[in-house]
């Protein structure tokens, strides 16, 4: 597991890729069953630890790419998305400010007033955030 930590993913992420399967399996189910558990009577100690590891490493290493790299964890992609998104709505927000700016002069004073407002704040939002 420690190249998946050093990879940057946190334990939340581990649960979920030993829970989840990166695509949908055979029979279309995208959640694995449970990791195996002891029997106490057919096995031994030792080998339902082998078995266990066996099942934990494997889980994991389908979060690889094809040669070897670790995929970006749950957390990860949700953080990228976020940002994706909070960069998108600045975009828009910006090409919206300047759109108003840029109306003719012909607008009343309230409505001038109001488009500088809005580039002034959008302006203020952008420095905040960068």
């Amino acid at each position: 597991m420690k190249p998946f930590f050093q990879a940057g993913w946190t334990i939340s992420d581990i649960q979920h890729a030993l829970d989840w399967r990166t695509t949908p399996g055979l029979h279309g189910r995208e959640s694995w069953g449970p990791l195996p558990q002891h029997d106490r009577e057919n096995q031994s100690y030792i080998d339902h630890c082998r078995g266990l590891r066996a099942a934990i490493l494997h889980r994991l290493n389908l979060w690889r790419t094809t040669t070897g790299e670790i995929m970006l964890s749950k957390s990860q992609r949700a953080a990228a998305e976020s940002t994706q998104a909070r960069a998108a709505a600045r975009a828009a927000a910006q090409r919206h400010a300047t759109r108003a700016a840029q109306r003719p002069a012909h607008q009343s004073a309230a409505a001038t007033g109001a488009a500088m407002a809005r580039a002034a704040l959008a302006e203020a939002r952008r420095r905040n955030h960068n």
